[in-house]
């Protein structure tokens, strides 16, 4: 027996919404040659996109003063909030009141909150409002009425961003959709609205989350991980805490950090055992480098970001003051796992709406986002020059009297890297990691057997330290294979989606050092694990004291040495 169908929703009684809306919205053209665009209405926003000139935007409203547009969908920009100074624009289709009135309230109503958004906790978003669709299939339209043709469709239960209404609010137009239409109108007769964004945030964070609980011995077992394999870690907190650290094992029972680094062996000054560690999110844009502070750094992670053409740093500094960190840029889900590996503070410049949820609000650790908690850049941070790859820099001191002023500065509950003798391995004098060579992140080292180190090559050209002028050079390099997963969460302005990159579990390893390769297996277990490292017969593999670098790399990724 066969059934027809039920056509999309969107066709019911009222025809009259067609009529509403006659008039044209209004639509504006860049006249700057390249025009930033902001986060919000404020030269203090952050800076998502950038303009050239003629490129036509639809607006959607105006600021308190009138000095800002918001606009919605030019090519290339799929963020919540996008803002353009109104002297940098020309009108084509005039605004009127009544196209505007709404959003004209909205963007009063993210004025009068633009203060509560530097808090510590992420709060809702003025300008802007959530749904969840609640028809089976809804139709997307380009104009708010039944006459506007069909552009696309939406199905039950998908979430949507309301950027603005008809007169008579019975359409919602919809802005930034995760489908091949980007923006558009939609009934609201099949949109429940929410005021509550954190809810749909924790949601969608906990979504890209989620991996089964897989249990992990306490000692390893003489093998290799299969080829190509990764095993994942997560539970709801085996230490008795449901509050924080959703897909997170337990805390290890570490203690304290006495005399020696545990990061990399050497002694440590006096006062630092009673700190933090410090993560530093580091742009790695060919336009960031050199770098600042890299060569100082204790331990530096590299991973791949959203659309898989460029990677990003995390620099982690404990025995070692440094003056001058940067550029700074904005945090990745894989630093929610980082900061809880290693009981650190994290420092990092915005984030996506979920990822900042979940730093600010699941995190068991603190996390300084320099956009919220030092928008002036006077504090914490300084801002040097326009250009947002590379205008924000920190220091350890600033990172120490932000955890000084929220009171959340101690020593960790760290287990530290294992450190002693070489062993034998395979002959390792040159190493190539196959990063992404179109944006020159492509990664390679040299041992330099008169000073025991690796020095380090990116994008073809020696990598060296901003501050110093000196190439890097590193004790230990570490290529660790972790599962790459895509999730929901949309990090850039493409529209890319986040990575999942579970830094707890188990998978294969290569460890390099002293001239030599080590292969073998990383296995992490609990909050403050930091990864150890063993060979195919179970054998711990120690690291050599001084720094490390790890590239975090896909399963599929096959490293050359010799």
């Amino acid at each position: 027996i066969s059934q027809t169908p039920k056509p999309p929703s969107d066709t019911f009684a009222g025809g009259e919404n067609a009529t509403e809306s006659a008039t044209p919205r209004p639509r504006a053209i860049i006249t700057g040659d390249l025009v930033n665009v902001r986060s919000a209405p404020s030269a203090a926003g952050e800076i998502v996109a950038q303009l050239s000139a003629n490129q036509e935007v639809e607006i959607l409203g105006t600021s308190a003063d009138g000095e800002w547009y918001q606009i919605c969908c030019p090519p290339g920009i799929y963020t919540n909030e996008a803002w353009v100074s109104a002297n940098l624009m020309r009108m084509v289709v005039a605004p009127t009141a009544t196209t505007l009135v709404v959003q004209s309230v909205m963007a009063n109503q993210h004025a009068n909150t633009l203060s509560a958004r530097r808090a510590r906790t992420q709060p809702q978003q003025a300008g802007q409002q959530l749904g969840i669709v609640s028809a089976a299939v809804v139709n997307i339209r380009t104009g708010p009425g039944t006459n506007y043709p069909v552009i696309g469709q939406v199905t039950d239960r998908t979430k949507v961003t309301v950027v603005g209404r008809s007169e008579q609010s019975n359409w919602l137009h919809l802005c930034c959709l995760d489908t091949s239409v980007h923006e558009g109108w939609i009934s609201a007769e099949f949109v429940e609205l929410t005021s509550n964004n954190d809810a749909i945030n924790r949601d969608m964070l906990l979504a890209a989350l989620a991996v089964p609980p897989t249990p992990v011995p306490p000692t390893p077992m003489p093998h290799t991980p299969a080829e190509g394999s990764a095993t994942a870690l997560a539970t709801n907190g085996s230490d008795g805490s449901t509050n924080r650290g959703a897909g997170l094992p337990g805390q290890g029972n570490f203690g304290g950090v006495a005399a020696q680094n545990p990061l990399t062996g050497l002694p440590l000054a006096t006062g630092h055992a009673a700190q933090r560690p410090m993560i530093i999110c580091i742009n790695n844009d060919p336009a960031a480098r050199p770098q600042l502070g890299l060569s100082q750094a204790d331990v530096i992670y590299e991973y791949l970001m959203e659309g898989y053409g460029i990677t990003r740093f995390s620099a982690i500094f404990y025995g070692n003051d440094v003056a001058a960190i940067g550029p700074v840029r904005s945090a990745r889900l894989i630093n929610y796992y980082m900061g809880a590996l290693y009981d650190a503070g994290l420092v990092c410049s915005g984030a996506s709406d979920q990822v900042r949820y979940a730093l600010k609000h699941e995190a068991p650790f603190p996390y300084l986002d320099i956009d919220l908690d030092d928008p002036s850049n006077s504090r914490y941070s300084v801002s040097i020059g326009s250009d947002y790859r590379t205008r924000l820099r920190t220091s350890t001191s600033g990172a120490r009297q932000w955890l000084a002023d929220w009171g959340v500065e101690k020593s960790p509950n760290l287990r530290g890297f294992t450190f002693g003798e070489r062993r034998d391995g395979n002959p390792a004098t040159q190493i190539t990691i196959p990063y992404p060579q179109g944006t020159g992140s492509a990664v390679s080292y040299r041992y330099d057997n008169s000073m025991g180190q690796y020095l380090r090559w990116l994008g073809g050209n020696a990598h060296t330290d901003g501050n110093n002028g000196t190439q890097i050079a590193l004790d230990n390099v570490i290529v660790q294979y972790v599962t790459h997963e895509a999730t929901n969460i949309v990090e850039d302005s493409l529209g890319s989606t986040s990575i999942r990159l579970n830094l707890f579990g188990s998978g294969r390893a290569i460890v390099f050092r002293n001239g030599v390769a080590l292969n073998g297996s990383w296995r992490s277990e609990s909050r403050g694990d930091t990864p150890r490292f063993y060979t195919d017969d179970g054998q711990e593999i120690a690291l050599k004291t001084g720094r490390s670098w790890i590239s975090i790399v896909p399963e599929s990724y096959t490293i050359s040495y010799q």
